[in-house]
């Protein structure tokens, strides 16, 4: 079983350059949440809504650093749960099943929902019947292969940034500084409350590095286009978030949409751009690339036994894991159709998001200890010490983020402890395979210089390729 699905993965095809990662980067960031959860935050936060973004994206700046740490010597597929394994695999595993759950019943209903509702705005149908037509559509496109994945999600990319950067440039002309006054109309729990629910703005396009057996050049790619993408993703928020504050107050969000607020100092053809260009787009680049990545999650998992080994069969014509990603599918169908509420769907997909982020911070925190012959060979000029005080960093700030919003969202966070507890139960039911991930670790025996599972000899990025370049 493990061996064929290994072969499966070599069947993925590198396609993917710097300007597609790029553009898949920004389309995770600038994606559907935007538009779904920005007046949701405002309600928490009021003026300080772009603060409360500026914070919800510094553990994500921080995380760079091990992030492309980690990639710059061993690039992978579903590089977020891979890496997740130098921690703990047992670990890995409760991350990886507790994103997966939450990016099916949370992540993509949000953005279905979103494009449906936007779409409504426009022409008078069902959101419901269009968020399942637009999973439809690219979940057929994700099918045909990562370069037209990719190709689409560039010309999307274009399409969105130019919408936003409409809204911003007509937008902060209209700004009334009076808007900012009284910032924190719920303290500072409703600040951080507002930055749990935003944390996806940021934390999404860094989930990139899990096509990285799919991306040229990846360790040199990567090092320029996570921190590219990120850092255009977090200026053209705050920037959005001045200009939603600055045209209508805090307390005059209640009830409407960015598209509410855009109809304030823009009309015609412009407004209608930003519908298309903008909201529509955004909910579009979002599905994509999830999808990409998720059906790669299936495929790695299913290589290391925990899952039906059906789930990670790759086509070999088109180079995608089609088993998987229909699976992926269906379950975002019913999900989108039994529960519709975009609030449940923001705060499980920001809580996953969050758990995922902070394993694999834990890994780049022992990385160097474990692992010092590939941390010497990292392209990023770290020390061993300030990678471990970045990600000591993150894991504060995560940790301080996750309670504050946990506290403000009640029962989508009592789902969530339950999708934990059971990717928990899970992994201990899967204790015979853990322990084989266990032992070609060799947790037992000592870190340095043990193969991975998933560097091999023969195989494209494994630790001996590396050690010959």
């Amino acid at each position: 079983m493990r061996r064929a699905a290994s072969k499966a993965e070599q069947h993925l095809k590198k396609q993917v350059g710097f300007l597609g990662l790029l553009a898949m980067c920004v389309g995770l960031n600038i994606g559907g949440a935007l538009f779904a959860l920005t007046m949701k935050a405002a309600g928490f936060c009021g003026p300080s809504l772009p603060l409360a973004m500026l914070i919800s994206a510094v553990p994500i700046l921080l995380a760079v650093a091990p992030y492309v740490t980690l990639t710059s010597v061993i690039p992978t597929t579903s590089a977020s749960y891979r890496y997740s394994q130098l921690f703990s695999p047992s670990l890995a595993v409760v991350s990886l099943f507790t994103l997966l759950v939450c990016m099916l019943i949370g992540g993509q209903p949000l953005f279905a929902l979103g494009f449906g509702k936007y779409l409504h705005a426009i022409v008078p149908l069902d959101p419901i019947w269009m968020g399942i037509g637009v999973l439809t559509l690219f979940y057929v496109i994700n099918l045909m292969g990562v370069r037209l994945t990719a190709w689409i999600q560039t010309g999307l990319f274009f399409a969105l940034l130019s919408a936003l950067m409409l809204y911003i440039c007509l937008g902060l002309p209209a700004v009334r500084p009076e808007n900012f006054s009284a910032p924190f109309p719920n303290g500072l729990g409703g600040l951080l409350a507002a930055a749990g629910l935003l944390f996806t703005f940021s934390a999404g396009g860094i989930f990139v590095i899990d096509v990285g057996g799919e991306v040229l050049q990846a360790g040199r790619t990567f090092a320029k286009a996570l921190p590219a993408g990120i850092g255009i993703a977090v200026l053209l928020y705050v920037l959005i978030g001045v200009a939603t504050i600055g045209v209508a107050r805090g307390s005059d969000l209640q009830g409407e949409s960015l598209i509410a607020v855009a109809g304030r100092f823009m009309g015609g053809p412009a407004l209608v751009y930003f519908i298309v260009g903008g909201a529509l787009v955004a909910c579009a680049t979002s599905i994509n690339i999830v999808f990409t990545i998720m059906s790669r999650g299936f495929l790695v998992v299913s290589q290391d036994g925990l899952l039906p080994a059906f789930l990670g069969k790759v086509n070999q014509r088109y180079g995608t894991p089609h088993w998987g990603l229909t699976a992926a599918y269906l379950i975002c169908v019913a999900a989108l159709v039994g529960i519709p509420s975009l609030m449940f769907f923001g705060s499980m997909l920001n809580l996953g998001l969050i758990l995922a982020i902070s394993v694999v911070t834990l890994s780049g925190f022992v990385f160097p200890k474990r692992y010092p012959e590939l941390f010497e060979r990292a392209s990023m000029p770290f020390s061993a010490r300030t990678l471990r005080i970045i990600c000591g960093a993150i894991l504060f700030l995560n940790a301080l983020i996750f309670a504050f919003f946990t506290v403000a969202i009640g029962k989508a966070a009592i789902v969530f402890l339950a999708v934990v507890l059971a990717s928990c139960l899970y992994a201990l039911s899967q204790r015979r395979s853990l322990a084989k991930i266990k032992e070609r670790l060799a947790l037992s025996g000592g870190w340095n210089g043990a193969p991975l599972p998933w560097m091999e000899e023969g195989k494209p990025g494994c630790l001996q390729d590396i050690a010959r370049r």
